[in-house]
């Protein structure tokens, strides 16, 4: 439950809705059946719009803020969602409530916060909440935990305020969609979608509740954004608020009506005039902070849920190689010594040493078989100990390959560690191929073309600084890494000398490169410790890696002549 708060019953003014209301009365409720007429977004009851927003202004006493919900009418078509009707779970929750003036001394800050602002932001968001006010609530978890508005609270308590406007969630959230809320929350630049709403006379200025019928849709957009949206409007009521002038022009989180809209829920609207809206869309453009996933702490061993199914078959889960496909598998030879590092569930490599190629693989999170979250440490020690023999015997290989890894690190450190270990396993007159994700495939993603992925669907995706993004599935947290073309070969360019792209799908990049560079040997050993002695849950590390680390540590001492 959230910290009790003194709620002011609203009294009605026969000029405008009052900001300072703690709590809002409630539309009327709408006719049970449908006019004929406007099925494009619903029928207009209780005497058109004019006469809704009529009688809402009129009602009396203090209402329970909670929105109210009917959902006896499909969504609209096209839109983010495939049912209307929530979940047993859903129906049995409290529904959110919003007052104007929540302490914000009782409110508990989250123990993460996926975005960070740095001093000139800060200053800029307190000068635009000195200038407007807060027009979009903070909202509050269950339990009392401040979800979303982290920067607004300490901005408003810098300016001197002791209350919030607020929107306080009837049951605890998951942790996930606490970070989901989070973001969604603060992705203005995400806001594709075009609504209106009726307009309101001059003199009207603050919160007031607009019905489904009252708001028309002109675009839609960001269908994957809206699909979280309404999943989080189902899973626990109207969370969201918009802004809109007295002309009915909404300013802010326009995704967030839309899908309001298709569910046939009432939206919370802070009113505003035409010049106040025409300002404050000039602050909106502010940069107000970057994402940043560190708090999270996700582990690399997480990582192993990301790992890709190659050649399974032909039931769709299986994902084909780019890297493979396109330069391995065409130019090896069974002359040729090759290697996979961080090979994942190995299809491809041990398909070609089925077919008689020299072939080697290491993958440190081997997931063991016929369970769902275990890890096999036996395995990755044996293939430790196969390279050992073969490197030892051999030296290093004519081919290395990193498929799909360089998307699943979780820091910048482990990125260099990757590729310094791949830069060492490498032969001089040897050739790296490895592929990742496309920062392109964001854009697509968001805007409503879900990939499918390792039979999970993955649909939205905010980078921070550095293209990371965290996603959560199977319980736990995990982290991928987006790249440009530019972003790529600049990274690789730090250990090879030749860099050439190859494909380039919009979703995926691939590079081949050739004569790897020298390393600092102390920056050579760290990698080399870190990739094959990685850390496992419980803290522990299996220490099996010496003898290889000390081997590879040899052979490039002899290539790079130091």
């Amino acid at each position: 439950m959230a910290p009790a708060t003194t709620r002011t019953p609203w009294t009605p003014s026969s000029t405008a809705w009052t900001s300072q209301a703690s709590c809002l009365p409630r539309p009327p409720k709408r006719q049970a059946t449908r006019s004929p007429t406007n099925t494009s977004r619903g029928a207009t009851s209780n005497g058109g719009p004019s006469a809704s927003k009529s009688a809402a202004r009129k009602s009396t006493g203090s209402t329970p803020c909670t929105p109210r919900s009917t959902n006896s009418e499909a969504p609209t078509p096209g839109s983010a969602t495939t049912s209307s009707t929530p979940t047993r779970a859903a129906r049995s929750r409290k529904l959110p409530e919003f007052t104007a003036d929540y302490p914000l001394a009782q409110l508990k800050p989250a123990p993460y916060n996926p975005r960070r602002l740095d001093a000139d932001a800060f200053e800029r968001l307190k000068r635009s909440l000195d200038l407007f006010g807060c027009v979009k609530p903070v909202i509050v978890n269950g339990n009392g935990v401040l979800v979303a508005g982290h920067q607004r609270t300490k901005s408003l308590k810098a300016l001197g305020h002791t209350t919030a406007p607020a929107i306080l969630l009837g049951s605890q959230v998951t942790t996930q969609d606490e970070v989901q809320f989070n973001l969604l929350h603060n992705s203005v630049e995400t806001d594709g979608s075009s609504v209106t709403v009726t307009p309101a006379s001059e003199d009207t200025h603050g919160w007031e509740w607009v019905t489904a019928d009252n708001i028309t849709v002109r675009k839609r957009d960001s269908a994957a954004v809206r699909s979280e949206i309404a999943r989080l409007i189902t899973r626990y009521g109207p969370w969201g608020t918009i802004v809109a002038d007295h002309n009915g022009r909404v300013i802010l989180n326009n995704d967030y009506a839309v899908a309001a809209v298709d569910l046939r829920k009432d939206v919370l609207c802070y009113r505003v005039s035409v010049q106040e809206a025409d300002e404050l869309l000039v602050w909106l453009e502010g940069e107000y902070g970057v994402y940043d996933y560190t708090a999270l702490g996700i582990k690399p061993y997480n990582q192993h849920w990301c790992q890709m199914h190659r050649l399974g078959g032909d039931d769709g889960d299986s994902a084909q190689s780019a890297v493979y496909k396109n330069h391995v598998l065409p130019h090896a030879k069974r002359s040729q010594r090759i290697v996979d590092f961080g090979a994942g569930e190995a299809a491809y490599i041990q398909m070609l040493k089925g077919q008689g190629f020299d072939a080697h693989w290491y993958e440190p999170h081997v997931k063991a078989k016929g369970t769902q979250n275990a890890l096999d440490v036996a395995a990755t020690v044996a293939h430790i100990r196969d390279l050992q023999k073969d490197v030892r015997a051999n030296g290093q290989y004519d081919i290395v390959v990193l498929d799909s890894v360089i998307n699943s690190i979780t820091s910048l450190e482990f990125e260099e560690h990757v590729l310094i270990t791949c830069n060492t396993l490498c032969a001089d007159d040897g050739v790296f191929y490895t592929g990742t994700r496309h920062e392109k495939s964001i854009t697509k993603r968001n805007s409503g073309k879900k990939y499918r992925n390792n039979r999970y669907r993955r649909a939205l995706e905010f980078v921070d600084e550095n293209g990371f993004s965290a996603t959560f599935r199977s319980g736990v947290w995990t982290m991928q890494r987006f790249h440009t073309p530019e972003s790529l070969t600049a990274l690789l360019r730090r250990y090879f000398g030749v860099v050439k792209l190859g494909v380039d799908t919009g979703g995926s990049l691939t590079v081949e490169c050739r004569q790897p560079l020298p390393v600092d040997p102390e920056r050579r050993r760290a990698a080399l410790e870190a990739e094959f002695n990685m850390e496992y849950p419980g803290n522990y590390r299996h220490n099996r890696h010496k003898p290889l680390v000390e081997g590879l540590l040899r052979a490039c001492a002899d290539r790079d002549g130091s």
